[in-house]
């Protein structure tokens, strides 16, 4: 699952670089389709709160409590806005990507995307089901960075749960063991999300902040190598809507 996610993670890099080349929903559904390898053990261990990265305001990490329920992360409504700052020292300066929901019915849903780069702008609108998205953005720079940023296969792992920090499961794969972590709470461009993060065998290698009011996470990172200490593609929200 690592190699793949990494596979992923460098065509989404050479596309925000302006350069030729793409994932498409192949990729995304062979990486969905090896998460059912893993057994997972659902435990719960108290971390307590640490404190808040990439310029996020620290919640009341004890107080909190997350409900997710089947279909949060399709819960897409009109005027929904989102601004990213994406680093990576693969990136010359600081890329920008946008998400725009311009129009939501039960039917499908419109968006308009954009990244921005110090060399490039690329500007998408797509209109499709709800579950569709990605494979309609397959094959740009906007989907790439959707596809790694908020397409994970392990945002699965929060569906029908009731979260708080402190809470975490285990899961054993061909790769090792996997844990799953909530850490801590924090707030993003006002969008108050729990920090859950994955570890394989020990080692930090995805983060996210996610809250069910919202489809798309306050913050992801991943991390390329075990034991890298500075993630090599990382997502913060800095301008944020939430629409009607």
């Amino acid at each position: 699952m690592h190699s793949m996610w990494k596979a992923l993670l460098v065509a989404s890099l050479v596309l925000v670089a302006g350069c030729s080349g793409g994932t498409g929903g192949e990729d995304a559904t062979t990486t969905a389709t090896e998460t059912g390898n893993l057994t997972a053990t659902v435990t719960t261990t108290p971390t307590g709160g640490d404190d808040g990265s990439g310029g996020a305001n620290n919640g009341d990490s004890n107080s909190m409590m997350f409900d997710f329920n089947q279909s949060w992360d399709q819960q897409f409504r009109e005027g929904q806005y989102y601004r990213y700052e994406i680093t990576s020292p693969n990136i010359d300066g600081t890329a920008t990507y946008e998400w725009e929901v311009l129009d939501a019915t039960e039917d499908e849903v419109t968006i308009r995307t954009k990244v921005v780069t110090e060399d490039s702008t690329s500007e998408q609108t797509v209109t499709a089901a709800r579950d569709e998205l990605y494979s309609e953005l397959s094959g740009s720079p906007s989907g790439s960075i959707a596809t790694v940023g908020f397409n994970s296969p392990y945002y699965s792992g929060v569906e029908g749960e009731t979260l708080e920090v402190g809470d975490s499961w285990e899961a054993s794969g061909t790769n090792g063991d996997v844990s799953f972590t909530v850490e801590r709470t924090s707030s993003y461009a006002g969008l108050d999300c729990a920090n859950f993060v994955v570890r394989t065998n020990g080692s930090v290698f995805w983060e996210s902040c996610v809250s069910p009011e919202s489809p798309l996470p306050g913050y992801m990172a991943f991390y390329e190598e075990e034991g890298d200490d500075e993630p090599v593609f990382e997502m913060t929200l800095v301008e944020y809507r939430p629409g009607n």
